[in-house]
């Protein structure tokens, strides 16, 4: 008897093994082994069983050395997973198959618990008729049947109140469900809110800074099928699911549903229709702000679209919207009108919150006089200052990769004197401190978030208590506004929204926008204050009616007209080498694989930055729904020189 083997290695490929005659009835696809692998015996997994041996006949094959599941962890869905993520996102099937079920070293699989109690404390108070038709229409459905669901409406319609009656109905039924958000932050803040509900024995919360014990308690459980309500960022859809009823995506338009930092990649929306139609659950995504590829989807008819107009009790505010000018007589980055507003606020002990989504390594070049920022004369977008040994001191533009030199002139007043800008929500802090000395000042973002410890963890905190004065974040910090108490908040540079890389930025900058209106919405004299040197950058008049459909509609009409997804599928390949010879010739080898393929060609995008040991540069290819597959696979297979290293990404988020 034979076998084959993958390892959670970067090679895509599976390994013949022996199987002993004292192991052959425990050898089964999806069960762990250890196999002799170079010198040393590592863990992999069984992907086929034979009879026959298909190795060459010259070739002495290794035996196994031992078995170390009695049953496969996943269930009969864990192939099929492999081969969907590979076709859309490519990678090692080996990395693919380890990500849906640990490696040996993490543990084996318990025993679940034979019995639950389940105590579900639904909210006495009346629903609104959106939330009622929501309920009567999901319920409908007949059982084991895939259905997509879009609940879409402002904030504070009872979207998710909706979710959860939903999934305690499951629970009660003794099905499991699953209910995604963004980020850890947010699943920190719902994890409460569920166990309350459904009880804590009943209620799992999984995302990558898990306790390994509780991966271990939680993986199991959900393995052998318990009734349950997991709490999830996007890797709890990776889970092996056995009586999977209900899969829930909250505010689906969240850009951290795309997991392309490591392998294997996704997007948390095409996996979970590909495992909610496997298991036949309903499938839920609630949004204030749903994405361009879900609208896409409810306008072919392939989603069912429940609105949510009417406000819950309580909540059916109208916040003041203010532009402002960026140029101010006391501030270089506070327009007069915002610190009046800080000033205001800190009278009143209410918290702000400021947005700055700065990127730390681009620095953007404006004018001095009316602060405008040099832009692409090919595309539009906002050129960022780089100065590298190879080019010298320069204007690059990372969205087409085009060049200019430091001389410009201002379009909108004619100065031809300009100055970089760098640094972020620390230079905001900083200069806060100098109108407000005795203010309570925080700061939300990546760095401060990296420890337990840190000052972004206060910040969180201080959003809901209203302890801070001022908190200065970047976007990250609009997604943690579910019950804050702010009631003033305010983006700093909307240029910088809007001119980046990312063809998405627009939308991005849409969502931010409307989260934080519909925040505001929630709180008596609720204001949002919008800085731009541009104000006609970008059509504000349907965020001052509330009308993120009028805004989707523009955008997607935009996507259309330029093609870009979800009307094109956009496959990204980011290429690194020391040598500049080396990295060029890789490149223009690439182009010339995915011609047959494409659409068209951007690039290539110099993306370095000055701290990268390697030199980087990346493509974008467009390529039609009937070829993006194969265009996938072809660079999925692609072998690059000795000296270069190559990451694919299918539709990415991710322009850096």
């Amino acid at each position: 008897m034979y076998c084959k083997v993958v390892y959670d290695v970067p090679l895509d490929r599976d390994f013949d093994y022996a199987v002993p005659a004292e192991l052959e009835d425990k050898i089964i696809p999806g069960v762990r082994v250890t196999a002799p692998f170079g010198r040393v015996l590592t863990g992999g997994m069984v992907t086929a069983v034979s009879e026959i041996c298909t190795a060459p006949q010259n070739v002495k094959l290794k035996e196994i050395a031992s078995v170390v599941d009695k049953r496969p962890l996943f269930g009969s869905d864990l192939f099929p997973l492999m081969r969907f993520m590979k076709a859309h996102w490519g990678g090692p099937i080996g990395q693919i198959l380890f990500a849906l079920v640990p490696p040996q070293p993490y543990f084996k699989l318990d025993t679940a618990p034979t019995s639950v109690h389940i105590d579900i404390k639904t909210p006495s108070y009346s629903l609104t008729p959106s939330q009622e038709n929501a309920l009567k229409t999901v319920r409908s459905f007949p059982a084991y049947e895939f259905h997509p669901v879009l609940l879409n409406g402002p904030a504070y319609t009872g979207k998710t109140e909706t979710v959860l009656r939903l999934a305690g109905e499951v629970l009660a039924g003794y099905g499991q469900a699953l209910i995604t958000v963004p980020d850890i932050v947010a699943a920190r803040q719902f994890i409460a809110e569920a166990e309350a509900r459904f009880g804590a024995d009943n209620v799992f919360c999984w995302h990558s800074r898990m306790l390994l014990s509780k991966k271990k308690k939680y993986f199991s459980a959900v393995s052998n099928g318990l009734p349950c309500v997991v709490i999830s960022t996007r890797s709890g859809a990776l889970l092996p699911f056995k009586n999977l009823r209900l899969a829930a995506v909250l505010d689906e338009g969240d850009d951290n549903y795309k997991q392309e930092e490591n392998k294997p990649y996704y997007h948390l929306r095409d996996l979970l229709f590909f495992r909610a139609k496997t298991h036949g659950a309903v499938l839920l995504f609630a949004s204030a702000t749903p994405s361009a590829e879900l609208l896409k989807m409810v306008q072919e008819g392939r989603v069912l679209e429940l609105p949510f107009v009417q406000p819950v009790p309580g909540h059916a505010f109208v916040p003041q919207i203010k532009l402002t000018d960026k140029k101010s007589e006391k501030s270089r980055f506070l327009s007069d009108f915002l610190l009046e507003q800080l000033a205001e606020n800190i009278r009143r002990k209410e918290t702000s919150l400021l947005i700055l989504n700065r990127r730390g390594y681009s620095n953007a070049y404006y004018c001095l006089n009316c602060g405008a920022y040099a832009k692409c004369k090919k595309c539009g977008a906002i050129l960022a200052r780089e100065n590298t040994p190879e080019h010298g001191d320069r204007l690059v533009c990372k969205k087409c990769g085009h060049t200019e030199t430091l001389q410009q002139q201002c379009p909108q007043c004619q100065n031809l004197i300009f100055k970089s800008r760098g640094g972020g929500t620390q230079k905001i802090v900083t200069e806060l401190t100098k109108f407000f000395p005795k203010a309570h000042l925080l700061r939300l973002d990546s760095d401060t978030l990296k420890t337990k410890s840190g000052q972004g963890f206060e910040a969180l905190s201080a959003l809901k208590s209203g302890r801070a004065d001022i908190i200065v974040g970047t976007r990250l910090a609009s997604g943690a506004l579910r019950g804050a108490k702010v009631t003033l908040a305010a983006v700093l540079d909307a240029e910088l929204e809007l001119d980046g890389p990312d063809f998405r930025a627009s939308e991005k900058y849409g969502q931010m926008l409307f989260a934080l209106r519909g925040h505001l919405s929630g709180v008596p004299d609720g204001r949002l204050i919008i800085q731009a040197a541009d104000k006609d950058a970008y059509d504000y008049s349907p965020l001052l009616q509330g009308d993120y459909a009028a805004a989707a509609q523009t955008e997607l009409a935009l996507r259309e007209s330029f093609l870009y997804p979800p009307f094109v599928h956009l496959i990204k390949v980011l290429v690194k080498a020391k040598e500049t010879a080396v990295l060029n010739a890789e490149t223009a080898r690439i182009k010339r694989l995915a011609a047959p393929f494409v659409l068209e060609t951007l690039g290539p995008v110099w993306c370095a930055k000055k701290t990268d040991v390697l030199k980087k540069q990346y493509l974008l290819f467009k390529a039609a729904e009937d070829r993006w597959l194969e265009l996938l696979a072809e660079l999925d297979s692609f072998v690059p020189a000795k000296k270069a290293a190559v990451k694919v990404s299918a539709d990415p988020y991710d322009f850096y």
